[in-house]
């Protein structure tokens, strides 16, 4: 019975790890230099998926025909490897435009040239465990590197996504936050899964598979919109500092009233992921003079005025459209994650969106 489980497991995991390794090598990227990142990743992704189902894949078709000595010197690097991968993968998914090809091809090249030292000492030393035990730290040591780099360019991504777009983020970043730590921790966790138990590890792989499914999917989509995140991590950053002293012109400054008015009665606060200087060009104006705008003129900063009006419309429209989902109505009005809108309507009105509709519904 349990040969018959492991069997059925391991065929599921070969399959769905080659069908997603071929979704992703046969998803198309447009070819251009700001991609080149982008198309590395996925390259490398797919890549390692396929890492992924060759033990397995031997194990099915070979009868389990491995050397126990070979497994243990190749798990290290074999992890070390697939860790790079999707530590690249991340770090292209968080900078897509300022990681560049050559940072990228030096790491490449210092952590294969390490795993070939360690594989030439592992086949050459009388007591290959010893060697073992280093490329184990020396993993470990790996993880922490890349767990510090990437918390630290998270912070980097996410600062720059909110400059660009004047928007909060974070929701639309927190995917790739949880991935990089589940991903992190079964990395982890698979280093030591060829001494579980039988029903602790079928259940260790069905996890593994659901999750990488999960994660190719996510990928894919960031893929999809990854213009939106190239135009904000490619965009100068002393170009958005507001802290720029500009003249006053009272024709200008005219000029945007009347341009900020005609913007709010044509509703153009409700279209999402536009960045604050584009929103400027609308309203023939450059950002600096915009910025300065709001900081001496309007009683809030631009974020939170385009919210404020969202707000206002979304409580109109749940007046007049009670039936329509809330979901609906925060994309309507141009918020991109839901988390974004029930966080600024209760900020604004002091109750939810359901207790505001609930309210509406009450009186009528």
């Amino acid at each position: 019975m349990q040969t018959d489980v492991y069997s059925a497991v391991t065929f599921i995991q070969i399959v769905v790890l080659c069908v997603l390794g071929i979704v992703l090598l046969s998803f198309r990227i447009r070819s251009e230099d700001k991609t080149f990142n982008l198309r590395l990743a996925r390259g490398l992704l797919a890549l390692s998926y396929f890492m992924l189902a060759l033990p397995a894949i031997i194990e099915y078709f070979f009868d389990g025909g491995f050397n126990l000595m070979w497994v243990e010197i190749f798990t290290p690097p074999g992890s070390a490897i697939q860790s790079m991968f999707f530590a690249i993968t991340f770090l292209t998914i968080l900078q897509p435009a300022l990681i560049t090809r050559n940072q990228i091809l030096l790491h490449l090249a210092v952590v294969l040239g390490a795993i070939i030292l360690y594989l030439v000492a592992a086949f050459n030393v009388q007591n290959y465990k010893w060697v073992i035990h280093i490329g184990v730290a020396a993993y470990f040591c790996l993880l922490f590197i890349y767990t510090r780099y990437f918390i630290k360019k998270y912070q980097v991504s996410l600062r720059r996504l909110e400059e660009y777009y004047d928007e909060d983020e974070q929701g639309r970043l927190k995917w790739v936050k949880i991935s990089f730590f589940a991903a992190l921790s079964l990395g982890i966790i698979a280093s030591g899964s060829a001494y579980f138990p039988f029903r602790i590890y079928v259940c260790f792989v069905v996890t593994y598979i659901l999750f990488y499914s999960w994660f190719a999917i996510r990928f894919i989509n960031f893929l999809a919109r990854s213009d939106f995140y190239i135009a904000a991590t490619a965009y100068e950053p002393e170009h958005l500092t507001p802290e720029i002293i500009i003249e006053s012109d009272p024709v200008k400054e005219k000029k945007l009233e009347n341009s900020l008015k005609q913007w709010v009665l044509d509703e153009g606060y409700k279209k999402g992921d536009i960045s604050t200087e584009e929103v400027a060009r609308l309203l023939e104006t450059d950002l600096p003079f915009f910025r300065n705008y709001f900081h001496n003129h309007m009683p809030c900063d631009f974020r939170t005025w385009r919210n404020e009006l969202r707000i206002k419309k979304a409580q109109e429209l749940i007046a007049d459209h009670p039936e329509s989902s809330l979901n609906q109505i925060a994309q309507e009005v141009g918020f991109i994650t839901k988390s974004n809108f029930y966080l600024y309507f209760k900020k604004t009105t002091g109750q939810s969106p359901a207790d505001y509709r609930d309210q509406i519904a009450a009186k009528k």
